[in-house]
């Protein structure tokens, strides 16, 4: 458990592992509120489910040609992308809403 600030709306919370977002302000160990949805708009951090872990990334949906990019804040690593079948295996838990950054 963790104690979430007043001011946000969050359903759960992830504590982040990795450097894959540094550029976003997120480090490794921080807490991430998460508000669950299925769906988030170009550019916004997602928890993302695939197959049955979780990534923080920028998402990024392609609707005319069925491309799911998921980036990294971090310019030393390369955007996930997938389509086709392997869709059915990326799944979005739902929207970064803000984030404790511990020193």
């Amino acid at each position: 458990y963790v104690d979430v600030p007043e001011n946000v709306q969050c359903d759960f919370c992830l504590r982040c592992k990795g450097d894959s977002m540094i550029d976003a302000g997120i480090h490794e160990g921080d807490v991430v509120y998460i508000h669950i949805t299925p769906q988030v708009e170009n550019g916004q951090i997602a928890a993302v489910r695939i197959d049955g872990e979780a990534t923080l990334k920028r998402v990024f949906w392609d609707e005319h040609q069925q491309v799911l990019q998921l980036n990294p804040c971090n310019a030393a690593m390369s955007p996930m992308v997938f389509t086709g079948p392997v869709l059915d295996t990326v799944h979005i838990e739902g929207k970064a809403v803000g984030f404790t950054h511990w020193f």
